[in-house]
């Protein structure tokens, strides 16, 4: 998943990498590395590879195993990048850090148990013998419940259950098996410190203390009234407030039912199709950024190492914000969905891929060089009427006008940007994968642009300076394309 960002070596067949010293790579049998080390196309005992050409995994030309993205898994093993996953979600190398005692939990991928994952599923929705394709239309409205269905402690994947208590500014749990020689570590620590002590809100007994309280309350951070007040995002949340006025049940469900609705349409029109891209970015998300920029980690350390940092502090935001709100999965409320692995065990909202892939683009963006490579560009006109568009050169993102403030462009607008558009992209695989709603892709991009706001404004009294050198650092790897004139002399 997302938290293998940095990673483009072998990540033991999808499974967050080599996770500490206990190295889940080294598990016999059931051994999710023993899915043919790095080839998702040849996992296991009932080996879905070996399933013939509609099997997921094999998809032929696709083979995830092919997908290496021209060596860089080397590259990046060389230059010293983890994997990035380790037993907590960190998002950066693991196994230097002391042991912890969560031990070894068997996963396919990030916090997606190895019995949930990839099989085949004929994507045929023609109706035969009076059953339906896929049973799509028996659904579970989670607001018929007292109280309304929710993601419980249990359910978490047990390496991330710690998320659910109190916000730990020290991330002393977070901290266990990283690697905390890593920048974007040191980041991310700076990050949480720095955000505890700005946003600590007043006690109150029905909620978390820490730098992210409870939805229930009125005494919230700004990064959440930046969810919480929007209707297209929260809509699905009994109590929230919208327009003066609480969400009722009954509205919820409608929220929830067309959010089902238009995820069964992905399902029957997109899915087959995606399945190989949605299978690679399960666990790599780096690779598709790397691929755009046509960078690689010899020539530009510090841009890969700029994206690790956005990996690091997006997990901490989002871990914090899925405790939070604890929505259920899809899948849970339409079982029909079936995504073909997992859903991972964690709650659904926000979406972890949208938002570090968000929050990657967007710092990545702050660099003038890259933006006038890769960023918005203006609007397309034709030349002389004829089908070719006027060249341009792109410009940084405005965190306010282009996402934050209202009349933004809602999230799936086309916003002319490259990066912009590998994010969303990549946010969309999940919801055709069936495992997140389009509220979730949504709420993560609002909250990346309000993370990436708060980095690029932090001061003496919110300091984030491993985060500005590794900016600066990368910045200098990035030449602009337009050189700006000469000052005028003096006088």
């Amino acid at each position: 998943m997302v938290w293998n960002a940095q990673n483009l070596y072998p990540h033991h067949a999808g499974n967050s990498a080599a996770m500490g010293s206990e190295n889940i790579a080294a598990r016999p049998a059931g051994n999710v590395a023993a899915q043919a080390a790095l080839n998702i196309a040849a996992r296991g005992a009932g080996n879905i590879a070996a399933r013939g050409a509609r099997n997921v995994a094999a998809v032929a030309a696709a083979n995830i195993a092919a997908m290496r993205v021209a060596g860089l898994e080397a590259g990046l093993a060389d230059a010293g990048w983890g994997d990035g996953g380790g037993h907590t979600g960190a998002g950066n190398p693991s196994g230097s850090g002391f042991a912890g005692g969560y031990g070894p939990v068997d996963r396919w991928e990030y916090a997606t148990p190895t019995a949930l994952a990839p099989v085949p599923w004929t994507m045929d929705f023609a109706i035969g013998n009076g059953w339906l394709a896929f049973p799509v239309d028996q659904r579970i409205n989670p607001h018929a419940f007292d109280p309304p269905l929710q993601w419980q402690t249990g359910d978490w994947d047990p390496g991330l259950r710690f998320w659910t208590l109190p916000f730990d500014s020290q991330l002393t749990e977070w901290l266990q098996d990283l690697d905390l020689r890593s920048p974007s570590v040191m980041a991310a620590r700076e990050f949480a410190v720095s955000r505890c002590r700005t946003l600590e809100p007043k006690e109150h007994p029905a909620r978390k203390t820490g730098w992210l309280a409870q939805a229930e309350t009125g005494d919230m951070p700004w990064l959440q009234r930046l969810i919480e007040n929007d209707p297209a995002l929260t809509g699905w949340r009994m109590g929230a407030v919208h327009s003066g006025q609480p969400v009722d049940a009954g509205a919820a469900w409608q929220f929830i039912n067309a959010e089902l609705v238009e995820l069964i349409d992905l399902m029957r029109d997109d899915r087959q199709r995606y399945l190989p891209e949605l299978s690679m970015q399960s666990s790599h998300i780096v690779p598709y950024i790397v691929h755009l920029l046509r960078i690689d980690p010899a020539t530009r350390p510090w841009t890969m190492e700029l994206m690790n940092c956005g990996s690091a502090i997006g997990n901490l935001v989002k871990m914090q914000y899925k405790s939070v709100y604890r929505r259920v999965r899809p899948s849970t409320l339409c079982p029909g969905l079936l995504p073909p692995w997992g859903p991972p065990q964690h709650p659904a909202f926000p979406s972890g891929h949208a938002l570090v892939s968000h929050l990657m683009v967007l710092l990545l963006l702050q660099v003038e060089g890259i933006a006038q490579r890769f960023g918005i560009f203006p609007e397309q006109r034709p030349v002389d009427g004829a089908s070719a568009v006027q060249p341009g050169i792109g410009r940084p993102v405005n965190l306010d006008a282009d996402i934050l403030a209202n009349g933004a462009p809602a999230y799936g607008i086309d916003q002319r940007s490259p990066l912009l558009w590998l994010a969303w992209r990549i946010a969309k695989g999940r919801e055709r994968l069936g495992v997140h709603y389009p509220s979730d892709s949504a709420a993560s991009r609002k909250l990346a642009a309000g993370v990436c706001q708060w980095c690029m404004h932090a001061d003496a009294a919110t300091p984030l300076p491993t985060l500005h050198r590794v900016l600066a650092l990368a910045a200098a790897e990035w030449p602009p394309l337009v050189t700006p004139p000469p000052e005028p002399p003096a006088g």
